[in-house]
């Protein structure tokens, strides 16, 4: 890929997550996936941003509004912190995973990375945060493993954790909604 398009693809990944990060804050600007690709979903978002700063709205990041998203970017990380990464996975027995049946917290942060990790692959669709390990996330979890050369079992062990964080991450920033 040449230089120029690297570039141009990494400036767009940094307006996504200047974007998201405002999303998390306001539920006005929807959040754009991190893809370096400008697409419609991106362009909404930035129609949202220039709208709330009282910007002309024609979802073109010009000077003032990239000067503009950029301090208001820097303002909510003073007001919200630094990111928040996602941890690896819990000390527990070892052999221990998440499987179809299983209710917790854990199961509900799993579907909400896949639901973010959406945004890149989108054979990842059709999870719900609901608590509950059920047939959707199994297959979201098979698709992902298959993306990364992990064992397709449907079920989150260690290592498959650690790619889903590890990726998350580094796609993300570490951004957990709270």
């Amino acid at each position: 890929m040449p230089t120029q398009r690297r570039n141009e693809q990494e400036a767009i990944r940094n307006l996504q997550r200047y974007l998201r990060q405002l999303s998390y804050v306001n539920d006005k600007i929807p959040p754009p996936p991190i893809d370096g690709i400008y697409d419609t979903r991106t362009q909404e978002a930035v129609r949202a941003f220039q709208q709330l700063e009282g910007l002309p709205v024609t979802g073109v990041v010009d000077t003032e509004t990239w000067e503009l998203l950029f301090l208001r970017y820097e303002e909510s990380l003073e007001r919200e912190g630094a990111p928040v990464p996602l941890a690896q996975f819990p000390r527990l027995s070892p052999g221990y995973a998440l499987r179809e049946g299983d209710e917790s917290f854990l199961v509900r942060l799993i579907q909400y990375a896949l639901g973010e990790l959406e945004t890149i692959y989108e054979d990842l669709d059709d999870v719900e945060e609901t608590g509950v390990y059920d047939e959707n996330t199994a297959q979201a979890v098979r698709n992902f493993q298959r993306r990364h050369n992990l064992p397709e079992t449907g079920e989150v062990d260690r290592a498959t954790w650690d790619a889903i964080a590890n990726t998350y991450n580094r796609e993300f920033g570490g951004y957990v909604s709270q």
